[in-house]
């Protein structure tokens, strides 16, 4: 029993001196990647961006896995007014937004609202500027920092919608490109780029049908708005963040991590 005790603890020792071995020959020349990402804070839009009918995110992160890593933060219901003390809890410090490409300020579908929700045109652009100035304060430049607007509601849709729940009718269209100016004069002023996401749709013929409730996107209008945004990033992006890492058959099968820390920039 001594004997085999003994050799049960020679060979722990053993085991303990080949990990450390191992891990200081990795360590010596083991670099961090520190993987690029976009970030999209938002309303319901957002929050439903990994859905199936609304998974615009889901299409933009397949569209640039291994490139980039697509971050939502989406909050249903929620306006610029309650996103203004949100987005500084969110993201306190500059480390919070280290290696972040693009933020996305995705705002407005519930601003324009005529009910609880609503928040008045000339605050709602305030708020968005204000938000734009925190992220500079918190050093991500105004030129990787975008403003999206509100897309179109389909007051047919959601107003049947909302009269099956017993509500009245809280969203008109003609309402919306005072929003829609006011995004865009929010992007002026702070230097941040601008996407008009209602006039883009509105062009499109059978605009309704990327509307799956009139207020959130079906699946065909979340192809739209990932197909936009690709090209988008595609263009401003593709020096900046290549392919991460070598395809396998690429790899030393005997040293992997010679050609992993080599590929490194």
């Amino acid at each position: 029993m001594m004997g085999q005790c003994v050799f049960v603890e020679f060979d722990c020792v053993f085991h303990v001196l080949y990990i450390r071995a191992c891990y200081t020959r990795f360590s010596m020349s083991i670099k961090i990647v520190n993987v690029p990402k976009i970030i999209f804070f938002g309303d319901s839009l957002t929050q439903l961006g990994w859905s199936y009918e609304g998974g615009w995110l889901s299409i933009l992160a397949n569209n640039f896995v291994r490139r980039l890593d697509v971050i939502g933060r989406g909050y249903s219901g929620y306006n610029t007014r309650m996103c203004r003390p949100l987005l500084p809890t969110l993201f306190p410090t500059e480390q919070s937004l280290q290696d972040c490409q693009f933020f996305v300020i995705f705002l407005g579908a519930n601003d324009v609202s005529t009910a609880e929700q609503h928040v008045p045109v000339d605050e709602y652009e305030a708020n968005l500027i204000w938000m734009v100035r925190y992220l500079q304060n918190m050093g991500v430049p105004p030129d990787r920092i975008m403003l999206i607007s509100l897309p179109p509601v389909d007051e047919a849709k959601w107003g049947a919608h909302q009269l099956s729940e017993g509500k009245p009718l809280t969203r008109e269209l003609r309402h919306y490109p005072i929003y829609v100016k006011a995004c865009a004069q929010a992007s002026l002023s702070t230097g941040a780029h601008f996407l008009n996401l209602h006039d883009a749709m509105i062009a499109q013929q059978n605009w309704v049908d990327m509307l799956s409730d009139g207020l959130h996107f079906s699946r065909k209008g979340s192809e739209f708005v990932a197909h936009i945004l690709t090209a988008v990033f595609e263009d401003r992006l593709a020096t900046r963040c290549p392919v991460l890492f070598p395809d396998w058959k690429q790899i030393d099968k005997e040293r992997p991590e010679q050609t992993i820390y080599t590929s490194l920039p």
